[in-house]
């Protein structure tokens, strides 16, 4: 691996390094919310029964009304609790979507950078390879240019040799 290809993968790692991914949020689990809803049917159930219970000694005795009426409010307040209840679950549904949208652009922008760093890998591995290339190709002329001047060598010196012995 070359120092250039050593330098991008550097490069790479400290954008990584420098950007966080995720950003941590605390949000109710939805196991809260169904235990929450779960207890609150619970108590719907119980509060209605004692209205039913309630309700015909209101009708026939109307001076009897407090028992009646503290059901009423009651059911009042548990239903400001459901209120309460939908509201965070709506609260925590919005926060969700703006994660996931958050999320979401992180992930096509990083699709994007990883393109243009892997085009850039690709350029680099091109480029060292058609270094190596060179080189090799290079070795293989110096190697038969080399091969060529010895040959070149025995034909002078057998050529002399064979002149020499011709003049004697």
């Amino acid at each position: 691996m070359c120092f250039c290809n050593t330098f991008y993968l550097l490069r790479i790692k400290s954008m990584f390094l420098a950007q966080p991914f995720l950003k941590v949020v605390y949000m109710e689990s939805p196991t809260n919310f169904r235990n929450l809803q779960n207890e609150l049917t619970q108590r719907y159930n119980i509060i209605i029964s004692e209205v039913v219970q309630t309700y015909a000694n209101y009708k026939l005795y109307s001076a009897d009304s407090s028992g009646y009426t503290q059901n009423i409010v009651n059911l009042d307040k548990l239903q400001e609790e459901i209120f309460l209840m939908k509201n965070n679950i709506s609260k925590s549904t919005d926060e969700l979507q703006k994660n996931i949208k958050v999320i979401d652009n992180k992930i096509f922008s990083l699709g994007e950078d990883n393109k243009k760093l892997q085009e850039e890998l690709d350029l680099l591995t091109n480029s060292d390879n058609a270094a190596h290339g060179r080189l090799t190709d290079s070795t293989n002329l110096y190697n038969r240019q080399l091969l060529g001047n010895w040959l070149l060598l025995g034909l002078v010196l057998s050529g002399t040799y064979a002149a020499y012995k011709m003049k004697q």
